[in-house]
């Protein structure tokens, strides 16, 4: 079953078109790399697919359409994301910001918050415990108390994919999930996304480290100037020569 699908998703701003007529499918349990050159797109697909950009087209999450449906609601389907920067609480400990996260799904009430009420302190309770899960899962766990703006920035964005993860997504948006990282903090995040997959979780990330997308994608689809492109596996990505003319041959004459 295909977990999500866009079909001929288009975004423009004023005469531009930023995504044109797009379409394509991500199965259940994998993991799909998005990559293209600067400007082809990529986030803007992001923001579009999960309800921060208005744009027409259909998109679907299993069976449901989530075109024009609000980021928080499209939340509630089963689609979370990360950004490009990452977007923490930075006064709060680790823990708290996760616990942040897991309101989504908890029935959080404002007025039970207020008053203090027995269902409350019970969400909160659960809420504590089912996020110091998710940081042990992570790699996390002995840092909950810790401030987010004491991490680095690799911890940082692992702290943004735990938050991601406590609104129990049935698949995970990546925006650039190694970038300024060094090569441990890149093999780390990569064995988290191995480990996120194989946790039932879905993903489809971007990324401009090839070595990562060519070590853990399943498929690959490649954009420039709104359009696909290529798609396939990455081998079959790897001797695409539209892709090596749009992407990877302006690196590849460099080197």
């Amino acid at each position: 079953m295909h977990l999500l699908e866009t079909r001929n998703l288009t975004v423009r701003f004023g005469g531009v078109t930023a995504i044109d007529n797009l379409s394509l499918t991500v199965g259940e349990g994998e993991i799909r790399g998005l990559i293209g050159p600067n400007g082809a797109g990529k986030t803007t697909f992001f923001n579009a697919v999960s309800g921060r950009y208005p744009s027409s087209g259909e998109i679907r999450v299993r069976d449901h359409v989530v075109s024009g449906l609000k980021p928080n609601e499209i939340v509630a389907q089963g689609l979370a994301r990360t950004f490009q920067h990452v977007t923490l609480f930075k006064s709060f400990s680790v823990l708290k910001n996760v616990m942040a996260g897991c309101h989504l799904r908890s029935g959080y009430s404002f007025w039970g918050a207020l008053l203090g009420t027995p269902r409350t302190r019970q969400n909160e309770a659960d809420n504590e415990r089912r996020a110091r899960e998710i940081l042990d899962f992570v790699g996390l766990g002995g840092l909950a108390d810790e401030t987010a703006a004491n991490l680095p920035h690799g911890l940082q964005r692992a702290v943004g994919i735990a938050v991601a993860l406590a609104s129990e997504p049935q698949m995970l948006m990546l925006d650039e999930p190694c970038a300024g990282m060094n090569t441990a903090e890149t093999r780390s995040m990569s064995d988290l996304i191995r480990r996120i997959r194989g946790n039932g979780t879905s993903i489809i990330l971007i990324e401009h480290d090839m070595k990562v997308i060519m070590g853990i994608c399943d498929q690959i689809t490649v954009l420039n100037f709104g359009t696909k492109i290529a798609e396939g596996s990455p081998e079959e990505i790897l001797r695409n020569t539209a892709v090596h003319k749009a992407y990877l041959g302006s690196a590849a004459d460099a080197s």
